[in-house]
């Protein structure tokens, strides 16, 4: 007969492991067989965690020290279990992201950090983190969404009622916008909830004290925007639901706000700036773009810049439309690339402005450099124009994804209860 499942929270963590987790590195033969938990039938090792806590040390800035790992250890372990449970859902259903797949997103995170994927990889090890790692968690992060896209995508249905209220608060001038990021952390367990809280005042003090708040999110956020550094671009004070609006209200740019419980987790948000909104659909400046995005590192070669250059070129012929950028982005998984949604000059580097400026509906433009890479833009629509139907569609993926992205966490709620998970440190 099977055993029972254990059920453990992976946030509550005392201390017997600590001593030999804060002090792993150049220590890693006496950690290499120590299990930290087991996942069904998979384990994550001492060894492994203590790399990822580096690891996420590295991205996120942060200062690689004792107190910091403390800081960092409960939200990275946490991660690396729902990662074991999603890998083995998304190869029981042959979701598992290909080698080619793993590269791209490799590649895009080199150059959002200035380097290739080699000098990427190159970097991780410096700083005695085996590239393996990394290349495990992007794999586990692209199975995901794989999944995700293939088995919960396909059940999400958006009404026109619901298109039709979030048009009117969308039309609606005079309302106050924020710009806002957030991290979410989960809360599997009721009972686990002052932990976590006290896990995200931790992560404030982080923030506070220099910690990149958007590679933070990377690392440790599990909302829908976690991979863009949590930004949820403008938001409107009016679609903001009152227990979190009750935390934001009166934050100045670039304050935080406490820790919020939702149905999703504890969130922290960050303010990065506020405005009057006019309304952004009828805006006679706003335009609707889409992109092909072809990252490189600002000092790239001018050899590869003229190679990028060609393949955007070779492309161009081939987009007629804004579905034609946005299925071409799909099919080469292009990071950033696809629907940019409504944007207005002053949201867009003057240069791509200038270039956005000149551009017909559905005419796509000449292969543009920036620091991040190569772009190939196109306007689907423009404000006052009769542009309903665009914005509806712009609409109605965004709510879409949101809804995507609740059945997820309800999917990944639902294994870690049929999981057998047992967790063997404590910190």
């Amino acid at each position: 007969m099977p055993l029972p499942p254990i059920r453990r929270s992976a946030g509550r963590l005392i201390a017997p492991l600590l001593a030999l987790l804060l002090t792993f590195t150049g220590t890693a033969a006496l950690a290499q067989d120590r299990i930290a938990a087991v996942v069904n039938d998979d384990i994550v090792s001492a060894r492994e965690l203590a790399e990822r806590i580096d690891m996420a040390i590295l991205f996120s800035g942060l200062p690689a020290d004792d107190a910091t790992r403390r800081r960092l250890a409960p939200q990275v372990f946490r991660r690396m279990i729902d990662e074991r449970l999603q890998m083995q859902e998304a190869r029981r259903l042959n979701q598992v992201a290909g080698a080619e797949e793993v590269e791209r997103a490799i590649a895009s995170l080199g150059s959002n950090n200035d380097m290739t994927a080699d000098q990427l990889r190159q970097a991780v090890e410096r700083n005695g983190i085996p590239a393996a790692r990394l290349e495990e968690q992007v794999r586990a992060e692209l199975s995901w969404l794989k999944l995700v896209r293939r088995q919960l995508a396909p059940r999400v249905v958006v009404t026109d009622q619901q298109l039709d209220l979030a048009l009117d608060a969308q039309a609606g001038g005079g309302q106050e916008e924020l710009l806002l990021s957030e991290i979410i952390l989960p809360v599997y367990d009721p009972e686990a909830e002052r932990e976590v809280v006290a896990e995200a005042r931790s992560l404030m003090e982080a923030i506070r004290e220099g910690a990149d708040f958007a590679k933070l999110a990377r690392e440790v956020s599990v909302g829908a925007a976690a991979d863009e550094g949590g930004d949820l671009g403008w938001v409107a004070t009016n679609g903001i639901t009152p227990n979190m609006r009750a935390a934001i209200d009166g934050l100045q740019p670039g304050q935080l706000s406490d820790p919020v419980r939702s149905p999703a987790g504890v969130h922290l948000y960050l303010v990065r700036d506020r405005r009057i909104g006019d309304g952004i659909a009828g805006d006679t400046d706003a335009r609707q773009l889409s992109q092909l995005f072809f990252p490189l590192p600002s000092d790239a070669p001018q050899a590869v810049v003229a190679q990028a250059t060609a393949q955007a070129e070779a492309v161009r012929p081939r987009l007629a439309s804004c579905a034609d950028v946005d299925a071409l982005a799909e099919q080469v998984g292009a990071p950033s690339s696809g629907n940019l949604g409504w944007l207005r000059p002053d949201e867009l580097p003057p240069d791509l402005a200038a270039i956005v400026g000149n551009l017909k509906i559905n005419e796509i433009s000449r292969p543009v450099r920036s620091p991040a890479g190569i772009h190939l833009l196109m306007v689907c629509a423009e404000g006052g124009d009769d542009n309903d139907a665009a914005r509806r569609a712009q609409l109605r993926e965004a709510i879409e994804n949101e809804q995507v992205q609740r059945l997820a966490n309800r999917y990944l709620r639902d294994l870690r209860k049929d999981a057998f998970i047992d967790v063997r440190v404590q910190f």
